[in-house]
Order: C-alpha cells, then structure tokens, then sequence
C-alpha cells in the first residue's frame, strides 16, 4: 500500500485535436502506478494504432515479461518523441519497441492545404524523429528496437502509391539508423508487402492498414526472430 504519491514526468496536452492527447490521462495514471510500486518492465511498445490496437499479452505475455502498450491511435513522430521521457524513459524498461510513422505521411492527402506536405517535407523529421529516440533510449540503457513502417494498400487514397515509395525510403534509412546506432532493426515491411515491393499484400488488413491476426502473426514472428539473434526472448 502506497502512502505518498510519486512525482512523475508527464507531457502534457499536445493541441485541441492531437491523438497524443487521447490516451494521456490514461497513461499518466498507469505510469504513476508502475513507479510509485517500482514495478520491473521488460518491454514497452511505443507507436500509432497499430501498436495501440495488437494484444500484446497474447503473443508475449508469458514466461513472467511484463510488458507496457504505449502506443495511441493516430499519433505522429513527433508527438510520440515528445512523450518518450514520460511513456518510455521514466518507466526504465529493458527495452522498447519503437514503431511510428505511417500517421506522418497523412500529410500528403491534407485537406487544409496550409497542413499539406509533400513527401521531402516529411521524411527528414519522421526520420530525425526516431533517432532521436534511439539515442534517448541509449543514453538511459534502454535497448532500442526500430520497426520498420509497414506497407499500406489503400487504392482509394490519391496519394496511395506515393506514400509507400515513401515509406520504403524511411525504412531504409532506419535500416542505416540501426546500423549505426547498434540498434535492433525489425522489418517488418519485408514480409508482408506484395511482391513489387510497395503495397500491402491482401489477407493481412482488412482497411489496407492495420493488421488483423494474420499480419499481427506475421509481426510477433518477425520481431522474436530479430530479438532471438540478439539473446533476448520475448
């Protein structure tokens, strides 16, 4: 039983409508929860939906890891570097799962066109972005896992083909981030994209985006795999 709160490190609120600010409440609580009892974490997951909506516990949660999900529908690079310190840091993991970028290149389609950006305009942030987290992680002996961002197949959107040549490029600047840094790349993109390289291969969303079981299989396979070679079991 507690008897004094803790003092924790909290982001704060991004904007009216930022997707950050869906969850804050939430993990601030958790947070403070998991430190006022100095909990142990082995693993967090930082990143958009994709990680917000995957049931970690079922392809993970055994053999006694505990493992955090701090990941937030419709979030953004930068957003999610910001909130690293309090969703990552504070909370002293073993290591963390780093997956973000897809929700940057939404920026293609912006319907205000003063919120338009074109693809050189976003690729060098969403880039800087996740480096920057790596050498956080670093800096605090936290083990960096870079996962690459994963094809998309949405034929309706305008800017569909775009946005996935786009993404391939990112992923192999992460690749090169990794490489680099002594970080953990996990390609996830490999695996599941069609055989031209670029679109998301059918069978594995049913929007074109977020995976179902089929692609998260795909994705807990992939990232034991990569953890496997470097002695860590999840």
């Amino acid at each position: 039983m507690t008897t004094k709160r803790e003092s924790i490190v909290k982001p704060g609120f991004f904007a009216m409508a930022a997707a950050a600010d869906s969850r804050r409440g939430e993990f601030d609580l958790g947070n403070e929860v998991l430190i006022a009892h100095k909990v142990p974490v082995d693993f967090v997951f930082i990143g958009d939906s994709i990680t917000h909506m995957w049931e970690l516990n079922a392809y993970f949660g055994r053999g006694g890891r505990f493992i955090v999900n701090r990941g937030i529908g419709g979030d953004i690079s930068s957003h999610v570097l910001r909130r690293f310190d309090a969703d990552v840091i504070q909370l002293k993991p073993k290591v963390v799962v780093i997956k973000i970028g897809v929700n940057n290149f939404w920026a293609l389609d912006g319907a205000i066109a003063e919120h338009r950006r074109t693809a050189e305009q976003i690729m060098p942030a969403l880039v800087d972005n996740i480096q920057e987290m790596v050498v956080k992680a670093k800096e605090h002996e936290i083990t960096p896992v870079i996962c690459s961002i994963l094809p998309t197949n949405m034929p309706h959107s305008a800017n569909n083909t775009i946005r996935n040549t786009s993404i391939r490029f990112v992923n192999e600047q992460l690749q090169q981030i990794a490489n680099e840094q002594g970080a953990i790349y996990v390609d996830y993109h490999a695996r599941m994209v069609t055989e031209d390289g670029i679109q998301l291969r059918d069978g594995l969303a049913d929007d074109g985006l977020h995976p179902h079981v089929l692609g998260y299989d795909i994705m807990a396979n992939v990232l034991r795999e990569e953890l496997a070679l470097k002695g860590i079991q999840i």
